[in-house]
């Protein structure tokens, strides 16, 4: 299975976006489901055109840091 991205999560508003013309260059910050912080809705929704991915919204603003993991000091 893959990581489970889609199961969770809620939908972009892709269509609010014409993301041929790009997106607007706004910090609203986005988690992904994916536990990628995306910088805005539409960044979001970009990526997953490029990457043919289906990353839904975890969370409005930045994801949670891992805590726990101190083996990265």
């Amino acid at each position: 299975e893959p990581d489970g991205a889609a199961d969770t999560g809620t939908e972009a508003a892709c269509g609010n976006y014409d993301l041929k013309k790009g997106c607007a260059k706004i910090f609203d910050p986005i988690c992904g489901t994916d536990n990628v912080l995306y910088s805005n809705e539409c960044l979001l929704c970009f990526q997953n055109l490029q990457r043919n991915t289906n990353v839904h919204i975890k969370k409005r603003g930045k994801c949670q840091e891992p805590r726990s993991d101190s083996s990265q000091n």
